[in-house]
């Protein structure tokens, strides 16, 4: 994925006057999914968002929605796994169920380098997880990985 194809720059800011709307107004929160070429990484950072492939992710700002709009690696609005999904080269097929859930899950987790990232990825696959269907005993069993994980990231991102 080039810089051009995703629109990658720094933009000047935007002044704010009396009478305009917030930058982030929840009430124009869209659903926006990175969906990669096959050669394109599984993550990218793009306008200082995590997007994690083929996971929506909400968001509130309008020039972002906009700019995702007209930009062929990704999709604004509903997401459907089945259809809209993008198979990459790093990546295993999205879960169906919640067994295949904890597998995903499991495998992600070893790949997380700050707790930050965790977090954000965690939030971001929250639809996925009602998609397949995951319970609460689910839940429970990455509770006690996800915790001790997010542990070790903070502890090591500590200063000294």
């Amino acid at each position: 994925m080039s810089d051009t194809d995703t629109n990658v720059e720094q933009a000047a800011p935007v002044k704010r006057g009396p009478g305009r709307p917030p930058k982030n107004d929840p009430s124009k929160a869209e659903q926006v999914t990175y969906l990669p070429g096959p050669e394109d990484p599984t993550m990218v950072v793009w306008r200082g968002h995590h997007f994690y492939a083929n996971v929506p992710k909400t968001v509130m700002n309008p020039d972002l929605i906009e700019q995702a709009k007209g930009n062929k690696f990704f999709k604004v609005g509903d997401f459907n796994p089945n259809s809209d999904s993008v198979a990459t080269r790093e990546e295993t097929p999205l879960p169906k169920n919640s067994e295949q859930y904890r597998v995903w899950f499991a495998a992600w987790l070893k790949t997380m380098k700050s707790a930050e990232a965790l977090d954000q990825r965690w939030i971001a696959e929250e639809v996925l997880r009602e998609q397949c269907e995951v319970g609460s005993d689910d839940i429970d069993f990455m509770n006690s990985l996800y915790q001790p994980k997010r542990a070790e990231l903070r502890k090591a991102s500590m200063p000294g």
